[in-house]
């Protein structure tokens, strides 16, 4: 089948949301046996459909990984050694009051997918909704009121459109498989985590509602096509678009969001195959401009921002090792920048408040940008 037509990944169109056991799983998950099962937080969702090879899969279990070779740590957090919030302590009242007065025009863009059964699923997530007796209840009172209620199973947090809380994203930093060793954003360990009912720490209600600057970078306008999985987004090219789109780097200021257009999201609910197998996406040298930046986010029209797989083998998902866990920059995936690009609007008030879900890993909704 010519690979640009449209199709729907088997795990996404399951109608009881079972597991359906993609290529890209079962290779990746055979190499990850190295993995125990505590540590083996790569081996699922996202990471379980990327192409990954058997020494990153020792990699993210700490077998071979420079925290633990070089001694490095990366807490405290500069924003205290009990900080759960990360880089959404940027928004204060005075970042706020200064990022109000961006607003111009007054008009509301949705940059968030829709959640529906037929989009791009990662390994064996599951989503499906529900009216049960359609309607649910009624009639009731002389009036014959009737309702309806869904009913949804889902991994709420890692689908669709994705908003990543710190406790999503860690390293094994001694003996694989010890949770004491296993360390997340401020240091914080698996060990003081760990809870069947959600994370006692580092969960995503934790983190502080956003109202920033967000910046829009067309790399797929830039380079005049959709990127490849697997191509790497340069500072240089970053610095291009900001040039093509008549916008100043150093507008850029502590406390924005960054925002990446691939043109990846093509694929949507189109080649889901294509689109789960790998994706362009940002790098190490991207992300430590962020870091220099001090922004509070990143986020793209792709599964995971990063580029995938990464240019060097033995590293599994190095950007979001080096944002979120070392320096709490959060990351929103699987956006929609179609029609602010159609309006030119590359600078934008990005508002997002991630749902109070105590203990998750991560937040669905939908983002707004105001222009």
């Amino acid at each position: 089948m010519d690979e640009d037509q449209p199709q729907q990944d088997s795990a996404a169109t399951n109608p009881t949301g079972g597991e359906v056991d993609q290529p890209e799983r079962r290779s990746f998950m055979k190499t990850a046996g190295v993995v125990t099962a505590a540590a083996a937080g790569a081996a699922f969702g996202k990471f379980g459909s990327a192409p990954i090879t058997v020494a990153q899969a020792q990699t993210a279990a700490g077998g071979t990984s420079s925290t633990s070779a070089s001694g490095e740590t990366w807490w405290p957090s500069k924003w205290g050694a009990d900080d759960e919030a990360g880089a959404s302590n940027h928004i204060t009242p005075a970042k706020v009051l200064e990022v109000a007065k961006s607003i111009r025009d007054g008009r509301i863009y949705k940059i968030g997918r829709v959640y529906e059964a037929g989009m791009p699923l990662f390994g064996a997530r599951v989503f499906a909704l529900r009216i049960p007796g359609a309607p649910t209840g009624g009639p009731f009172g002389g009036n014959n009121m009737v309702y309806n209620d869904e009913f949804v199973t889902a991994e709420i947090g890692q689908i669709g459109t994705q908003f990543d809380g710190l406790g999503h994203i860690g390293v094994q930093t001694g003996k694989a498989g010890d949770l004491n060793d296993m360390r997340f954003y401020n240091g914080v360990t698996m060990a003081e985590m760990a809870s069947a009912y959600g994370l006692k720490k580092l969960g995503v209600e934790k983190l502080k509602p956003l109202f920033t600057n967000g910046h829009l970078v067309d790399i797929a306008g830039l380079k005049g096509r959709m990127l490849e999985a697997g191509e790497e987004i340069s500072l240089a090219d970053v610095r291009a678009a900001l040039k093509r789109q008549d916008m100043a780097e150093d507008a850029i200021k502590p406390g924005d969001g960054i925002f990446f257009n691939t043109g990846w999201g093509q694929l949507w609910m189109k080649n889901n195959d294509r689109f789960n197998g790998g994706e362009p996406g940002i790098g190490l040298e991207v992300a430590r401009w962020v870091i220099e930046k001090d922004l509070c986010l990143t986020g793209a029209d792709t599964w995971a921002v990063e580029v995938v797989p990464n240019p060097d083998k033995n590293l599994a998902f190095p950007v979001h090792v080096e944002l979120q866990t070392k320096h709490g920059i959060l990351n929103h995936e699987n956006l929609v920048f179609d029609d602010l690009i159609a309006d030119r609007k590359y600078q934008f008030v990005y508002i997002f408040s991630p749902m109070a879900l105590k203990g998750a890993t991560a937040s669905g909704g939908t983002p707004i940008a105001i222009t």
